[in-house]
């Protein structure tokens, strides 16, 4: 934007943050229909939020992904169409269960938000304004024992702004709000 100016620095990372593990806590994956969700409450800093409010008799749902497979990337792009940011979310599911594969089924074209905890420690929101759809669904059987096998997931969506954080005092506390949106709780 013409007339914008930069406010403020960014200091480097504390020398403990800089070799945090990469990924994503796969037992901390929360889905929500994104119309269920009638607002977000902004936190204490900019960027983030703090609590969803959901519509009645709605609720998230927990997806557990396999170890060490999921990922989140976002990535912006500036130019003159304008700027936004390509969010994706991608893990792998090894449950071949006909429940299971009904629930990916359900999720074909659907507007969801996806919370998700990095490993760093922080849980990212993906698809808050505009949503993020299934885009990817591929199935591996793996070919020799050691292989992978199992459901590669893949949610894609584009936003207007880098993620906002879900941040509620401090890991353990955001970490027991969002079990409060899942019915029933875990």
């Amino acid at each position: 934007m013409a007339g914008c100016k930069i406010t403020t620095g960014i200091d480097p990372a504390a020398c403990g943050d800089r070799f945090s593990a990469a990924g994503v806590s796969r037992l901390d994956v929360y889905f929500f229909n994104k119309e269920d969700i009638t607002a977000f409450t902004a936190g204490a800093n900019p960027k983030e939020i703090s609590a969803l409010v959901l519509a009645s008799t709605t609720q998230g749902f927990k997806v557990t992904f396999n170890k060490e497979t999921s990922m989140g990337a976002h990535e912006g792009t500036f130019d003159s169409n304008g700027n936004y940011y390509t969010e994706t979310f991608e893990g792998k599911i090894l449950d071949e269960s006909s429940a299971t594969n009904k629930a990916i089924e359900d999720m074909v074209d659907i507007d969801l938000v996806i919370i998700f905890r990095s490993k760093s420690g922080k849980y990212y929101i993906y698809g808050q304004s505009s949503g993020v759809k299934l885009t990817g669904d591929a199935f591996s059987t793996g070919a020799t024992t050691g292989d992978e096998r199992g459901a590669t997931l893949t949610f894609t969506g584009i936003e207007n702004a880098r993620p906002d954080e879900f941040f509620d005092t401090d890991i353990a506390t955001t970490k027991a709000t969002l079990d409060t949106y899942l019915v029933p709780a875990p």
